[in-house]
């Protein structure tokens, strides 16, 4: 029984007060007789020692063995997802390059030599797919007049540097 566990601090009181009486009341009934003490089986009479005066050297402390080298670490296996996405930044890094170059560059060609901006549809393959449909319409026909022979090459006779 714990002494908290009651609330009358007068009943607390008489508890830890038994507790004591009864602690010293134990110590008191243990025996009060000494152990013997018993003496030493007698020594031989020493011999005379022969003296040396021998130098010993101080011994080194021992040491601990040197620790095993900790195994390398293995390289991490990176998922397709990771290995895609790493891809994908790495080729969006490097068109943000290109792209800030072209910036750099445009600034200082002429306003006729500049690209044009961005949102504008190319017509050749953009867009519109009837037209892309003409346009691979001709570009058949064209290879075919070349194969057989009715159409020369375009090559320029005269040209201009």
């Amino acid at each position: 029984m714990r002494i908290y566990e009651i609330t009358n601090p007068e009943d607390q009181l008489a508890l830890l007060k038994m507790i004591m009486d009864n602690t010293w009341a134990a110590i008191s009934r243990q025996p009060k007789t000494k152990a013997p003490v018993t003496k030493a089986a007698p020594v031989a009479p020493h011999k005379k020692a022969i003296k040396t005066r021998a130098v010993t050297k101080p011994q080194k402390a021992p040491y601990a063995a040197a620790p095993k080298p900790l195994p390398k670490p293995k390289p991490l296996t990176q998922s397709l997802a990771q290995i895609h996405h790493q891809q994908l930044k790495n080729k969006q890094d490097y068109a943000q390059e290109v792209k800030k170059t072209f910036d750099k560059d445009s600034a200082k060609m002429p306003k006729s030599l500049q690209p044009l901006p961005g949102n504008i549809i190319n017509p050749i393959g953009g867009g519109d797919p009837e037209l892309n449909k003409r346009l691979d319409f001709a570009r058949r026909q064209g290879e075919q007049k070349r194969a057989s022979g009715s159409e020369p090459h375009l090559i320029n006779k005269n040209p201009t540097y």
